[in-house]
C-alpha cells in the first residue's frame, strides 16, 4: 500500500470542509484515511512544525497539505516557507508551491493567468504603491474593478467610476505606521537626494469591468468530478456575487450551465496541473471570462448543497445524480492525479463513484 504524508497546522486541521464539526476543523481525518485505504493509499498525518529536513529526507515523497486564513496570513506565511524548502528539497508536494502561493494572494494569482495564458479578454494589472499606480493613471480606463491581494466572500472588491475614487480607495486600503513614516520624512530632511517610501504600500489589482452581468459561476473541479453553482448578483451588494450566501445559489442541473462552460473550465483546470481547483468564471452571452481561482484551501459548500456532479464522458457530459462527502471527493481527486502523473509504481487503481 502506497503512502502519502498529510501535513497538518498546530491545531491539527487539515483542510478546509463546509460543515465541519467542530466549527473550523477541517476535513474529518479518519474518514479521510478511511476513504484513501478504499484506494488503497495509506495517510500519515504529521503537523508541520515536524519537518526537519536536516534530519530526514523526503525526496520523491508524496504530501499533501493544509493552508490557512488566520488573521494577517501570518501562519501562511510559516506554511509556504516549509512547502517551497520541502519542494526544493525533491518532495511531491500537491499541489505545488506556486499554487500556496496564489492561496489568498490575488496579486500572483494574476501574474499566475498571465504566464499561462489565461487573461483572455479579461485584461488586469496589478500595482504594489500609489507610486506605482500615479506612473500608469492616463492608460486606466473607468470604470475599473479594485481588488485587495488578500480577502474572500467578496470582501475588498470595489467598483470605481473614477481617477478621484481610484485615488481614494487605494488610500483607504492602507493601514499606514505614522511612526515609520515620521522617520522616513526625517530621513530626506538629513540625506540629500533621498527618496521617501510610497505612505501607500499595499499590492492591489486592477480588472476590467464586465457589463451588465447578472451572476458568476463557481465551478469545482476534483479529479474527474465536476460541480457547479450560479450565483446571481443579488440586490444590494453591487458587482460581488461572492459572498451572497448559499442558500441563494443554483446547483447542479439548476444552475443552468451555458454551454461551453465546462469545457471552458476544465481547460483552466488542465493547465493548472492541479489535483482539484475552485474557478470564479463570468459570462456575457458570447465569451467567458476567468475571474478567479483557487486550487489548495478554498471553500468546498458546493459538494454538501449539490445533489450531483458532472463528469465526462465519451459522449459529453453526464450528471451523476449522487451525494459524496468532501473527503471521498477530496481523496478520489488525489489518487487520479497521482495517477495521471505516474508519481505512484501503481496506476490500475479504478476510481469508483
Amino acid at each position: 500500500m502506497k503512502s502519502i504524508i498529510a501535513l497538518m497546522d498546530y491545531k491539527a486541521k487539515f483542510g478546509s470542509k463546509h460543515f465541519d464539526t467542530p466549527y473550523r476543523s477541517g476535513l474529518d481525518k479518519k474518514k479521510l484515511s478511511g476513504y484513501f485505504v478504499e484506494l488503497e493509499y495509506k495517510i500519515e498525518y504529521m503537523y508541520l512544525n515536524e519537518i526537519n529536513l536536516e534530519t530526514q529526507n523526503y525526496k520523491d515523497k508524496d504530501i499533501i497539505y493544509t493552508s490557512s486564513e488566520d488573521i494577517g496570513y501570518k501562519y501562511k506565511s510559516y506554511i509556504e516557507d516549509i512547502m517551497y524548502s520541502l519542494e526544493l528539497s525533491g518532495a511531491h508536494i500537491i499541489p505545488g508551491y506556486k499554487h500556496l502561493k496564489a492561496n489568498n494572494n490575488k496579486v500572483f494569482m494574476e501574474l499566475m493567468r498571465q504566464y499561462l495564458h489565461l487573461t483572455n479578454n479579461l485584461k488586469s494589472r496589478i500595482f504594489g504603491s500609489m507610486k506605482d499606480l500615479c506612473m500608469h493613471l492616463d492608460s486606466i480606463k473607468y470604470p475599473t474593478v479594485l481588488k485587495t491581494s488578500g480577502g474572500a466572500s467578496g470582501t475588498g472588491v470595489f467598483l470605481l467610476k473614477s481617477e478621484k475614487e481610484l485615488i481614494t480607495k487605494v488610500k483607504e486600503i492602507n493601514q499606514r505606521n505614522y511612526i515609520t513614516d515620521m522617520r522616513d520624512y526625517g530621513r530626506s530632511i538629513k540625506h540629500k537626494g533621498y527618496i521617501k517610501e510610497s505612505l501607500y504600500r499595499e499590492k492591489f489589482i486592477l480588472q476590467e469591468f464586465i457589463p451588465e452581468l447578472k451572476n458568476d459561476w463557481k465551478v469545482y473541479i476534483f479529479g474527474d468530478k465536476l460541480y457547479v453553482f450560479n450565483r446571481p448578483l443579488l440586490k444590494g451588494r453591487g458587482i460581488k456575487a461572492s459572498g451572497g450566501g448559499y442558500d441563494n445559489y443554483f446547483y447542479g442541473l439548476e444552475a443552468e450551465a451555458p454551454d461551453g462552460l465546462f469545457e471552458y473550465a476544465l481547460s483552466i483546470f488542465k493547465k493548472m496541473d492541479v489535483p482539484h481547483i475552485s474557478i470564479d468564471i463570468a459570462y456575457d452571452g458570447s465569451d467567458f471570462y476567468l475571474i478567479e481561482f483557487q486550487s489548495i484551501y478554498f471553500g468546498t459548500a458546493g459538494i454538501p448543497y449539490s445533489y450531483g456532479y458532472f463528469t465526462k464522458t465519451n459522449t459529453g457530459w453526464e450528471f451523476i445524480a449522487k451525494k459524496l462527502e468532501i473527503e471521498k471527493v477530496y481523496a478520489d481527486s488525489i489518487v487520479v492525479y497521482l495517477q495521471s502523473k505516474n508519481i505512484s509504481t501503481s496506476n490500475t487503481l479504478s476510481i469508483t463513484q
